[in-house]
């Protein structure tokens, strides 16, 4: 089953040029995209619930797929930027976090949760505008399990995108791989999969391949997408800019 979440064009003129085909294709979902809409409107949220940074500590607000899709908007926190229709997430350095967590985040999480046994994949378009230190853009979570991440995708302030991943289903102790460079406020294209116990990274064309811990082996995931800083904290929440990350397309996949 595949579910196309974003405003993105089905094909791209059959093309056999993948960097032609992959250029088309960010060009078509700008084209897409209106600085009018809401993000619902633009993409498709339903099978998203958002956690933000308001609430209180341990239990955040959290917003629907379906409110998502009605046209939920946050003045501060979730919107569409006006000059490009971009899905806006911002996170602010101080807010309060989820059970279990250190930092606040604006971040969309998958309602489903699935095995490894077919192909998962989480595709996305996105520009780091801002960020103090560094944020997760995309994370593979425990569905089932001690709920902990198995991985996190993240930007750091100089640019690099690293994986970094946990060493055991446990948490608390991981590495940090860096998969490449992009300058900050530049669009860049990543795909983060689970097939097996193999994770796979892209980000514009640049692949790596880890191996999942053994101890993950039989327990369900789902993805995340969006903004978690790795340097906020916890805290009555500000309105101030922290890390803003924005949104071109969001493609989900389950095969």
């Amino acid at each position: 089953m595949t579910t196309v979440l974003a405003g993105m064009l089905a094909a791209c003129g059959g093309s056999s040029n993948p960097d032609t085909q992959l250029l088309a294709s960010v060009e078509a979902v700008t084209q897409a995209l209106s600085p009018s809409r809401a993000p619902g409107a633009n993409f498709n949220l339903a099978p998203f619930t958002l956690q933000l940074p308001t609430g209180s500590s341990g239990k955040v607000d959290t917003v629907s797929g379906a409110s998502l899709a009605g046209g939920y908007t946050s003045q501060y926190y979730f919107y569409t930027d006006s000059s490009d229709g971009a899905m806006v997430m911002m996170d602010p350095a101080q807010g309060w976090t989820t059970s279990g967590s250190k930092h606040p985040r604006t971040e969309l999480r998958e309602n489903a949760i699935w095995t490894t046994n077919g192909q998962n994949r989480l595709n996305a378009t996105v520009a780091v505008t801002r960020v103090p230190s560094n944020t997760a853009i995309a994370q593979i979570f425990q569905g089932t399990g001690p709920s902990k991440p198995l991985c996190e995708l993240q930007v750091t302030s100089g640019g690099a995108v690293k994986l970094f991943l946990e060493d055991t289903n446990q948490g608390g102790s991981g590495k940090t791989y860096t998969i490449t460079s992009v300058p900050l406020g530049t669009r860049f294209n990543y795909e983060l999969s689970l097939t097996g116990s193999t994770i796979t990274v892209t980000v514009n064309g640049t692949v790596k391949t880890f191996t999942m811990d053994s101890s993950f082996n039989g327990e369900s995931f789902y993805f995340k997408a969006g903004n978690y800083d790795q340097s906020a904290v916890s805290g009555p929440p500000l309105t101030t800019p922290g890390t803003i990350v924005k949104f071109y397309a969001l493609t989900l996949t389950h095969q």
